[in-house]
């Protein structure tokens, strides 16, 4: 190839004044004949048509199956269920629970052999710790804890994981998903990460 370097001018690529006029005009005609700015009755019309195209995949989604109705917000948990350890699969009483150890309990009733097992476990796993009572910082987590062992939801309130990790010096709880932190010590308050609530707290332990 030769080292030599030619200028080519480039052409202009845009259209003459004459062809400007020429392409509004033509809207301008078009516009006018189709009379859509006068006939308000077929432009609102079409508009309420295309806003009712978002609706056809509610109802798409709605005969996916059954609404959940109450079933996110319940529990197999009821009054006077014993909490079973989940890896002794026996009853939990407050000797067998440690200073400083992480149990996880579920209700008396549930089987891993239940059909819904997962769905249920998934809502009623519990984390029983016990911390001593002058570490409690919340004083609604002192009066219903007992000797100062407490129970709260496994369940991560920022998109559901399972928390499985316990830091005894600080009485923190960390989710392996996406790292949020809670302290259990003080009402389960997240303490970093995106979490935007704190545990759901169990009374019944």
């Amino acid at each position: 190839m030769s080292d030599v370097e030619v200028a080519d001018e480039r052409h202009p690529i845009a259209a003459s004044p004459e062809v400007k006029a020429k392409v509004m005009a033509d809207f301008a005609a078009g516009a006018a004949e189709s009379g859509m700015g006068r006939r308000k009755l077929i432009r609102n019309t079409m508009f309420g048509a295309l806003s009712l195209v978002p609706l056809s995949g509610i109802v798409l989604l709605r005969d996916m199956g059954p609404l959940p109705e109450k079933k996110l917000r319940t529990t197999m948990w009821a009054k006077g269920l014993q909490l079973i350890n989940m890896n002794t699969h026996e009853p939990l009483r407050p000797e067998d629970v440690a200073v400083g150890s992480l149990t996880f309990a579920m209700p008396e009733g549930l089987s891993e052999h239940d059909h819904d097992f997962q769905t249920q476990i998934a809502k009623a796993a519990l984390m029983i710790v016990r911390i001593q009572p002058e570490d409690i910082k919340d004083k609604r987590e002192l009066e219903w804890s007992h000797e100062g062992i407490v129970a709260f939801s496994k369940i991560c309130t920022h998109v559901g994981c399972p928390i499985s990790l316990y830091e005894q010096q600080t009485h923190h709880v960390l989710c392996p998903c996406h790292q949020s932190t809670f302290d259990l010590s003080d009402g389960a308050r997240v303490i970093f990460g995106p979490a935007g609530h704190p545990f759901r707290s169990c009374g019944s332990a």
